[in-house]
Parts: structure tokens; sequence; C-alpha cells
């Protein structure tokens, strides 16, 4: 049964930022040769941390979700209700191949739904294969039910929603693992800002 999932709530503020110098210094060392794809459950922040990151590091930004939106005519927050799911998945899995075969010079908010392709796993692959970084955003169950408004109180007559939820989590977590290789930076956002996460991902990275 598919689970709807609302549009991820930016992640909370939590005390100190990241280091300018070191933004400057990662931003100053990253070229339009450059790719970055983001993987992660919904909530884990990667349309918010793509955007930081991109910003950071002078790159421009590409987010999954806004595509698809376009490629549909539909609001982004509305699409997978407007269009079903099947033409939803459909062009996600076009619009991620479409972002793959060429993502230099971008930071892609790739998300975790559109993974369940062939198509599109095997995109990221030859992407990463010529280059392409990925970085893995991770958060804690809880913190990622919170994000999707799960904490809040509701019918019993809509059944154990959480625990639908945390079956579809774990199976996005497992093919964003899959997908992202051995060589993937991997960040928790349970406890950051997007900024704070982008400087965590700049550093590791090495930039």
């Amino acid at each position: 049964m598919s689970v709807p999932v609302p549009a991820p709530a930016a992640a909370p503020a939590v005390s100190g930022a990241a280091d300018p110098g070191s933004e400057r210094a990662a931003a100053a060392s990253v070229g339009p040769q450059d790719a970055v794809v983001l993987l992660g459950a919904p909530g884990a922040g990667c349309s918010s941390v793509a955007q930081a990151l991109g910003r950071s590091l002078g790159l421009v930004v590409r987010d999954l979700g806004a595509q698809v939106a376009g490629r549909l005519g539909v609001r982004q927050e509305l699409a997978l209700v407007a269009v079903g799911e099947q033409r939803y998945r459909q062009a996600e899995a076009e619009a991620a191949c479409a972002l793959l075969a060429d993502p230099v010079g971008a930071v892609t908010a790739l998300g975790s739904g559109c993974l369940a392709d062939a198509g599109v796993r095997a995109a990221l692959e030859r992407a990463r294969a010529g280059g392409a970084r990925t970085v893995l955003l991770t958060a804690t169950t809880r913190r990622l039910a919170t994000r999707n408004g799960l904490d809040a109180p509701r019918s019993v007559a809509l059944g154990n929603v959480h625990h639908a939820f945390t079956q579809m989590l774990h199976a996005r977590q497992d093919l964003c693992r899959q997908a992202a290789g051995a060589g993937a930076v991997v960040v928790d956002t349970s406890a950051t800002t997007p900024a704070q996460a982008a400087g965590e991902a700049a550093v590791l990275l090495g930039w």
C-alpha cells in the first residue's frame, strides 16, 4: 500500500553554525566540472541541504521534485496526489535519468523515491563512474517521522500509518545506501540546520 508522505519540513535549528571560512575555502576548490548528487529518505533534507550546498560551493542546484512537478504542470507539494502514483513515478524516473545524464556543475537533490526504478539506479551508477560524488543524508526514524507530520494525533480509522511509514522508510534507506556506493559521504541531519549539514558535507567531500 502506498503511503502518502507530506512535504518534509525544514530541519530544526540547533546552536552553532558552519564556519564561514571553511565554506569559502571549500567553494574556492570547486569548479564547474564538479557534480554532487544528494540521496535521502523523505524528511532527510535533500532539497534544503542541496540549496545550502549549492550556495556555498557556487554550483547550480537542481531539485528532482521541482523538475517532476514542472513536467506534470502541477504544484510540487500536490503532484503525487494530483496525477496518481503510477504517472508520477514514471515522470520522476524520466526526470531523474535526464538530470543524471549531465550532472556536471550542479548539486542534484535526487531524494529516494526514484531509486526504485532500475533505470535510475543505472543512470546514477554511470554518473558516479563519470566522477559525480554522492552524499547520503540520514536522520533518526523519530526525526523523520516528525518532519513528515506523523507525530500529530490522527483518527484510528486511518490504521497504523506510523508503522507503514517506518516500513517504507527502511526500504528507502536501504535503496539509498546501495545506490550511493561505497565512496559516498554520509551526513546525519537529525540535529542540524541545512546550512550546517551542507558545511559538513563540503568538508567530508574535501572541498
